[in-house]
């Protein structure tokens, strides 16, 4: 509790608060600035950091030769057939025609009165490509729909599905194969014995693709996609065929026998042009927030967060120079991104595109334009490894911010001490104007005493 001069009328708050925040000002003054400087500084730290990062992602994409082998596939009729087009793939003309479409097998058997009817006891033995099983049929589990269940469950099954559909003929158990392709074909062979008890006549779904006759019907065979490649036949499981053409994948949708369909793999030059137009994007973008960092302004006389700051002059120092390098061995007028048709502008640092030459290089010396960005000495791989030792995890901004971060501290304990003393100067200040304002309050009774004894006798 505090209170004004009881006796004197001398404002002690007043004195003391005025006298504290004087001590105070030009401490906190000093310590306020220098946090506002330095969080600002960390902001601008974290800030370039980012956007390095994110030219370095741009780099990694032109660091590999995959960024200018990319290769188009154009067909003539895509409803029929797909094609993609690896970085293996070689340029070419390929002419194709859709024979037949791969199919999975479905077998079903004849009608039964209803999917409870008892069909017969035994064992069948399944067998579908290189994989073989068997199901044993029991007595009161004999009927249509538990032939199903038990084919589903049974073990060593490798994917093939049994159903039972009801239809106006009757029930049929209907088995459908694992995978397309005449590899995947279904044989089964019921075997019962009358001696050991067996009863029925389980043989009704028996099949047997060498047969001349079979109690299990086809309904889709089982059939391998055929296309005819350049003169040659090819067959396939599935309807896709990943290794007709080196590099190529070819997918079939419908066949269309005799109709010829033109493949051409040619190179993905646009896929390669917006690499390297997100590489000057992105160095434009590192290279503006660098300027405004560095920047000045006579007339307003604002300098931007990181002007004169060493690490990012130096860096702005070594884009440039990374830029102007030429690449060892390559020809003499294609070593250079001047060369290639993209140059920095002399006053903001900015890299501008001539789109014209860079398309007729594209076009034409592609692999060139390769060997210029990517492997171990190529321009993107040199700017990546210069930039990992400033945005690094050990990089020299980060170990700046760390600097920025431990005197940041220091300026919280600084605020937290001066606190501390004020709070000790408050309390000084107090006990010594409350003496004082007592000491007033003594001499103010005693003239007054005084002055009445003064009075009385005259």
């Amino acid at each position: 509790m505090t209170t004004n001069g009881l006796g004197s009328g001398l404002d002690v708050n007043s004195l003391v608060t005025q006298l504290v925040q004087a001590e105070r000002a030009p401490a906190a003054s000093r310590i306020s600035s220098r946090e506002t400087k330095v969080q600002s500084r960390l902001s601008a730290y974290g800030s370039l950091r980012s956007t390095v990062a994110e030219f370095q992602a741009t780099l990694k994409k032109l660091q590999s030769e995959s960024a200018f082998k990319a290769r188009t596939a154009q067909v003539s009729n895509d409803t029929l057939i797909e094609a993609t087009a690896g970085t293996q793939a070689a340029t070419g003309l390929y002419n194709v025609s859709v024979e037949a479409l791969a199919t999975t097998q479905k077998l079903a058997s004849s009608g039964f009165a209803a999917a409870t009817t008892s069909v017969g006891t035994g064992r069948l033995d399944i067998s579908a490509g290189t994989v073989n099983f068997s199901v044993d049929i029991a007595a009161g589990k004999d009927s249509l729909s538990d032939i199903r269940d038990a084919i589903n469950s049974a073990s060593g099954n490798p994917g093939i599905r049994a159903t039972v559909i009801n239809a106006s003929t009757g029930s049929h158990l209907v088995l459908t194969a694992a995978g397309s392709g005449s590899a995947q074909g279904i044989t089964i062979n019921a075997v019962s014995d009358p001696l050991n008890g067996d009863t029925g006549d389980l043989s009704q779904l028996n099949y047997n693709p060498a047969a001349s006759s079979n109690p299990m019907e086809v309904k889709t065979p089982a059939a391998d996609a055929r296309i005819q490649l350049d003169g040659f036949t090819l067959t396939s499981p599935t309807n896709t065929f990943s290794s007709a053409i080196d590099g190529v994948t070819l997918v079939v949708a419908k066949s269309s026998p005799g109709e010829n369909i033109t493949i051409n793999i040619n190179e993905d030059r646009g896929s390669t042009r917006q690499a390297i137009d997100q590489f000057v994007a992105s160095y434009n973008k590192l290279q503006s927030q660098i300027n405004t960092l560095t920047s000045y302004n006579p007339t307003t006389k604002v300098a931007g967060q990181l002007q004169g700051d060493a690490v990012t002059q130096r860096l702005a120092s070594v884009l440039k120079s990374e830029l102007n390098t030429t690449l060892a061995g390559a020809s003499l007028d294609l070593d250079s991104l001047a060369e290639l048709g993209i140059s920095s502008q002399a006053k903001t640092g900015a890299l501008t595109v001539d789109t014209k030459r860079l398309d007729a290089v594209l076009s034409t010396r592609m692999s060139e334009v390769s060997s210029l960005f990517s492997g171990s000495s190529g321009l993107a791989s040199r700017f990546g490894k210069m930039l990992d030792g400033y945005a690094g995890t050990s990089g020299v901004i980060e170990s700046r911010s760390d600097s920025l971060r431990s005197e940041a501290k220091s300026l919280t304990a600084q605020k937290q001490a001066l606190d501390l003393r004020m709070t000790s100067l408050e309390t000084r200040y107090r006990k010594q104007f409350t003496t004082l304002d007592s000491m007033l309050a003594g001499l103010s009774n005693t003239s007054s005493f005084l002055t009445q004894q003064l009075a009385k006798l005259s």
